[in-house]
């Protein structure tokens, strides 16, 4: 018990952080493109490098890229 005050300051802080996210992600133009898993989930997505919003699905070519260059680490 107690702990309120803390949430809150924590919750309050997490809004702001994530509100000045979406501005940068906003003004990013998106030119470099990534494959990735999608957190917490089993699904391929593609995403920007430099500020990592999610931009939709990838093309079946960048899946055989994402997973040729994954296999070298396996």
């Amino acid at each position: 018990m107690g702990h309120d005050k803390e949430i809150n300051k924590v919750e309050k802080q997490i809004k702001t952080l994530e509100k000045e996210k979406k501005e940068i992600q906003d003004k990013c133009l998106h030119k470099e493109t990534k494959v990735n898993f999608e957190e917490g989930k089993n699904t391929m997505r593609l995403f920007c490098v430099n500020c990592n919003v999610m931009l939709g699905f990838p093309s079946q070519e960048e899946i055989n890229k994402f997973l040729n260059n994954n296999k070298d680490e396996l």
